[in-house]
C-alpha cells in the first residue's frame, strides 16, 4: 500500500500520505477533485515552490540574552504590554537583520533572546541601544553560547 498516491485534496496531501503509510488515509474512500479545486491546487503549488529569499544572517557567534526588571520597572506591571512596544520594535529590527535567532518571553517577569553579534562589546552594544534598557524598565545581560544541540523540529513544536 505504501507504494501507491492517491489523489485526495491536492498532491501535498498525497505525498503526506504516501509517507505516513494507510493509517492517515483511514478506511474512507479518496474523495475526488473537482477541475476548479485542481486548478487552485496547481496554483496554490506553483506558489509554494517559487524559492523564498534566503534570509539575511548576521556574522559573528551566538549569545544568551536574558532580559528581566529594570530599576524603572513598576512593580506589578505585566512583562508584555503596551509600555513595551519600542522595545518589541527595536527587537523586531533586530530579527530583520539576521541578528536574532529566537526571542520570547520566560516565565512571566523575564525574557530569553539568541542573538548573534560579532564578540561580547557588539552584544553589549546592542542591547544598550535598545529603547527599554536606556529608559532603564528592562535590564539585559549577554553571555557567549554554544549551541551543541539544535532541533528545529522541537524549536519550532512540529
Amino acid at each position: 500500500m505504501r507504494d501507491r498516491i492517491v489523489w485526495v485534496a491536492g498532491p501535498l496531501l498525497a505525498a503526506a500520505m504516501l509517507c505516513a503509510g494507510p493509517g492517515l488515509a483511514g478506511s474512507r474512500p479518496a474523495r475526488t477533485e473537482t477541475k476548479a479545486e485542481a486548478r487552485s491546487s496547481a496554483k496554490a503549488e506553483a506558489k509554494a515552490s517559487v524559492p523564498a529569499a534566503a534570509p539575511v544572517i548576521a556574522k559573528g557567534r551566538l549569545f544568551a540574552v536574558v532580559l528581566g526588571p529594570g530599576a524603572a520597572w513598576k512593580k506589578g506591571q505585566p512583562f508584555k504590554g503596551p509600555g513595551l512596544d519600542q522595545h518589541r520594535a527595536y527587537w523586531k529590527g533586530l530579527y530583520a537583520q539576521g541578528r536574532v535567532a529566537a526571542a520570547g518571553p520566560l516565565g512571566d517577569r523575564s525574557g530569553l533572546a539568541l542573538i548573534r553579534a560579532k564578540n561580547q562589546n557588539e552584544a553589549d552594544a546592542l542591547l544598550a541601544a535598545d529603547p527599554a534598557v536606556k529608559a532603564k524598565v528592562l535590564a539585559e545581560v549577554a553571555r557567549p553560547y554554544s549551541a551543541d544541540l539544535i532541533s528545529a523540529p522541537v524549536l519550532a513544536g512540529k
